[in-house]
């Protein structure tokens, strides 16, 4: 009978230093690999003929249950474009842009101010937070949220956001930055530190709230 084929499972391991070696009835064999986990990977042999006739079983390092086909059509190597280019000549960039991908660019302060003056009403910071200065407070958040939103960045450079609010609140220019550090005290903000430059970012909480 099939059942009575015996057969030899070998796998080894150089470098793990592992050998294992099974021999046996075939189902014997196949309820080993399996309880090893090594149904897809060894070496299996027939040492014997059942009456059936079968010819001797291939050796092999894949599962007998058969490999999958891939899906999609077969891959035709004629079809595939070759592109050669001198070294150095491609533009990262450019291609980029043709995909759709732009790099990201941290906002001036005339993008940032441009946008900002089509508001038609002054932003208020988040409901039920004390605010000491709700007009600036409002304006910062706006810019922040500018920035992050439609610029992709994390934050701006202290003095972009100084320069960005200006006239649109009650505090002095030389005091804005000593209230920017009062917020990430309140943790508001986040701190971005970047070369010899130091930027605040958005905490996401005070930036999504209502």
């Amino acid at each position: 009978m099939v059942d009575e084929i015996r057969t030899c499972f070998r796998f080894r391991s150089p470098d793990e230093g592992i050998e294992i070696l099974v021999e046996g009835e075939r189902n014997w064999v196949e309820n080993w690999r399996e309880q090893l986990e090594l149904t897809d990977i060894g070496l299996l042999e027939r040492l014997s003929i059942g009456s059936d006739g079968d010819p001797i079983i291939s050796s092999s390092t894949t599962s007998q249950r058969g490999k999958k086909p891939l899906p999609g059509p077969t891959p035709d190597p004629s079809k595939v474009l070759t592109v050669r280019r001198i070294i150095g000549e491609l533009s990262i960039e450019e291609e980029m842009a043709k995909l759709g991908i732009f790099k990201e660019e941290s906002p001036t302060v005339i993008d940032l101010r441009a946008i900002l003056d089509e508001y038609d009403e002054m932003p208020k910071p988040p409901q039920g937070s004390p605010s000491t200065e709700p007009e600036a407070e409002g304006w910062l958040r706006e810019a922040l949220r500018i920035a992050v939103r439609r610029f992709g960045v994390m934050g701006l450079p202290a003095d972009v956001i100084i320069k960005t609010i200006h006239g649109r609140h009650d505090l002095d220019d030389d005091l804005v930055e000593g209230w920017l550090e009062t917020q990430y005290q309140l943790g508001k903000l986040v701190k971005i530190y970047g070369g010899t430059k130091e930027g605040f970012g958005p905490s996401p909480a005070w930036l999504d709230a209502p």
